[in-house]
């Protein structure tokens, strides 16, 4: 098994055992409590475990500004969930967006995949930008969002795209707290 693939076979693991552990989270303590977890308030906790262990999850499998380097077309990043490398030129998906960090900064995602199965979320510096557009440019992929085009240069973008994007991720986050503290009364109704 070659390092590429035992690299794919751990991330799976991690995220499915990860997937796993956050189900059972939800839907494990209204099971054995019962009706009274729902008169307790506690879906909210629920809830919360729904929306925060998804992002965790993400989390893990993302590399710090400082966490990775190119070389050769190559990236190799560090993430909590181990060591990741993604073939540049030869991408299958790019994502972008844009959060906060937690110093009040602007901050930079980037999602790349290749076609081996390597994937890794990285924290990109405005001045590191250039090297995913460079890749993307040069080599392509096989998918890049919209917004991925626009924060990495590739392609305009309206003014009032930032707002939409921004009111479409607060509403993609409620969903799973919603859906999460549902879980957990439905479970306890049993």
């Amino acid at each position: 098994m070659s390092d590429s693939t035992a690299a794919v076979r751990r991330r799976r693991t991690f995220f499915a055992v990860g997937w796993a552990v956050l189900l059972l989270a939800v839907v494990l303590p209204p099971l054995v409590v019962g009706p009274a977890f729902v008169d307790s308030g506690a879906p909210i906790v629920s809830g919360l475990v729904a929306v925060l262990g998804p992002a965790v999850l993400l989390d893990a499998g993302t590399a710090r500004r400082k966490g990775w380097r190119v070389a050769g077309g190559i990236v190799r990043a560090r993430t909590w969930s181990g060591p990741r490398e993604v073939d540049l030129t030869d991408l299958a998906t790019v994502r972008a967006w844009e959060g906060q960090s937690r110093w009040g900064g602007p901050v930079t995602l980037v999602s790349v995949s290749d076609r081996s199965g390597g994937w890794v979320i990285l924290t990109v510096a405005p001045k590191h930008l250039h090297l995913l557009t460079d890749a993307v440019r040069h080599h392509g992929a096989g998918y890049v969002t919209p917004w991925a085009q626009a924060l990495l240069g590739l392609k305009p973008t309206r003014w009032y795209v930032s707002g939409a994007r921004t009111l479409g991720f607060m509403v993609v986050s409620i969903a799973p707290f919603l859906a999460g503290a549902l879980l957990a009364a439905a479970a306890a109704q049993r």
